[in-house]
């Protein structure tokens, strides 16, 4: 299932009067809600969820005039104060058993929309990300009109089977605990977009040197990185990273069912390191956003990588080819591993 935030249109302010749950949307709010309207008519959307507000109501009601499907209000979305004595926590969670509630209700295939304000938008990655609220959750802001997808999260452990007999697989899978399911493709993707995402802000973790021990600590090869000293620790790491941002690329591509050589680019951008760190979180996050270029946002996730490759005195063409043999020996997520969900 998939579940598209939109924040509400512009707000009309009015600086004498104070601001209430009545308040309307501007002319140029109209205009960003029809164009929202026409980015989703190609969506197969199944219901619009909108909270009491006035301002998401209207959003709402002008979204729909293209895709003609049914406006269920729920008042669990309405922003933080709408209930008296209610803290942050409480709103996050409000918002949480909400979503809950709507996946349970739709199929897989669903795609629901929900028109809500920017306090929401951190409620719904707080469920995405399968966090329980707490009283420092951060503020998530959002831009007016800006539709953002989020995949279903599920109870899912992603395992990977590599050269395993059939006697060995057969007794995995006849284990009581444990319901084996083919993962959907918004499972798949999602997993993906996650992992290209946190493999992202390893690159900032790696700049700090107690972060990078500390990472070097779980892998078993601190005292290795020890012997070889920080600059080669440093490459070592980069080119593991290198490797696996380049795999998921090519996964992503397969998913998408992209061109993976439309994407791939040897052309480097001057950065430095910061720079380049930036970048690719700046642009991982891109992926998430559903009226984007994939394929040319990926291409600048591949150039940065370079960049990345470059400035960190690596070598371009021996990760390339590690990720190739990599490749013919395990396969990508879609082609050669097994890979499926527990539930």
């Amino acid at each position: 299932m998939k579940i598209i935030y939109c924040h509400h249109a512009e707000r009309e302010v009015n600086p004498h009067k104070q601001r209430s749950q009545n308040d309307d949307i501007t002319e140029n709010g109209i205009k960003d809600a029809e164009l929202v309207s026409e980015l989703l008519s190609n969506q197969k959307i199944t219901a619009i969820y909108t909270s009491n507000f006035y301002r998401c109501k209207k959003t709402a009601q002008i979204i729909n005039r293209e895709l003609n499907v049914p406006i269920i209000e729920e008042e669990r979305f309405n922003e933080v104060g709408s209930v008296e004595g209610e803290s942050w926590k409480e709103c996050l969670q409000r918002n949480i058993d909400a979503l809950n509630d709507i996946l349970q209700k739709y199929n897989d295939d669903a795609i629901i929309v929900c028109v809500a304000s920017g306090v929401n938008l951190s409620a719904f990655v707080c469920w995405n990300l399968g966090m329980k609220p707490n009283k420092n959750f951060p503020f998530m802001g959002a831009t007016n009109c800006a539709p953002i997808i989020f995949y279903a999260p599920s109870k899912t452990s992603f395992r990977e089977k590599k050269f395993e007999r059939e006697f060995n697989a057969l007794k995995y899978r006849k284990n009581k605990d444990y319901k084996i399911e083919t993962p959907t493709f918004g499972e798949l993707k999602s997993n993906l977009l996650y992992t290209l995402k946190a493999k992202a802000e390893q690159m900032e973790m790696f700049t700090n040197k107690l972060k990078r021990e500390n990472y070097l600590t779980k892998l078993g090869q601190l005292e290795r990185a020890q012997d070889m000293g920080e600059i080669e620790t440093k490459k070592f790491l980069g080119n593991r990273l290198a490797l696996d941002i380049m795999q998921i690329i090519k996964d992503i591509c397969l998913a998408e069912k992209i061109e993976y050589d439309s994407v791939r680019t040897t052309t480097a951008l001057n950065l430095n390191e910061e720079q380049c760190i930036k970048n690719m979180i700046t642009y991982t996050e891109r992926l998430f956003y559903l009226d984007i270029n994939i394929q040319e946002t990926l291409m600048l996730i591949y150039s940065t990588l370079v960049s990345y490759i470059n400035y960190n005195d690596l070598i371009y063409n021996d990760i390339e080819r590690t990720c190739v043999l990599v490749e013919e020996q395990e396969g990508s997520y879609y082609n050669g591993k097994t890979i499926y969900k527990i539930r």
